[in-house]
């Protein structure tokens, strides 16, 4: 009996240290380690996904040329299409071109899903924007793309490169 516990202890031992042996060597060669563990000094995560729904998105919407209730307009095909709308009103400076879309790191995602549903429309990435995104309609603005155009157009431009100063994390 003496003899039968030694050897069922022995190998009850020989198993723990394989176990941990297994789960040290799967630590170690984890392949699903966070992203954060590559950004370079300095760099700021920005979050690529999940690709948020309209539903999930605020927004402010601003007119930046001359022509009356532009941004409500705007607004209120935004609001038909999900998003939620915060303010509307009048922009700082007059804006050129179709629209502006500005976002910050902690709405990456957002922001390039609300930059597609203006056609030739702007993407204006800032480090340090802390404000909802901000949308500045220009001259060139006719209308909020439909859903459909706008997945279209977000599935042919993907996400792309990361902007200078930040790196990725899903």
């Amino acid at each position: 009996m003496r003899i039968a516990r030694i050897r069922a202890l022995t190998v009850l031992c020989a198993l723990a240290l394989v176990a941990g042996l297994i789960t040290l060597w799967a630590i170690r060669n984890d392949s699903q380690l966070s992203a954060s563990d590559d950004c370079p000094p300095g760099a700021v995560e920005i979050k690529t996904a999940p690709i948020p729904a309209p539903e999930d998105i605020e927004v402010v919407v601003l007119n930046g040329t001359d022509s009356d209730g532009l941004a409500e307009q705007a607004a209120a095909q935004l609001e038909d299409r999900g998003f939620v709308v915060t303010e509307t009103g009048d922009a700082d400076e007059e804006y050129d071109g179709t629209a502006l879309v500005y976002f910050g790191p902690d709405q990456y995602a957002a922001g390039l899903h609300t930059h597609a549903y203006f056609y030739q429309g702007h993407e204006a990435f800032d480090l340090d924007w802390d404000k909802p995104i901000t949308i500045v309609l220009g001259d060139d603005f006719a209308e909020v793309r439909s859903a459909s155009d706008a997945r279209q157009s977000f599935a042919q431009g993907g996400i792309g490169e990361a902007p200078e100063g930040t790196c990725t994390v899903e």
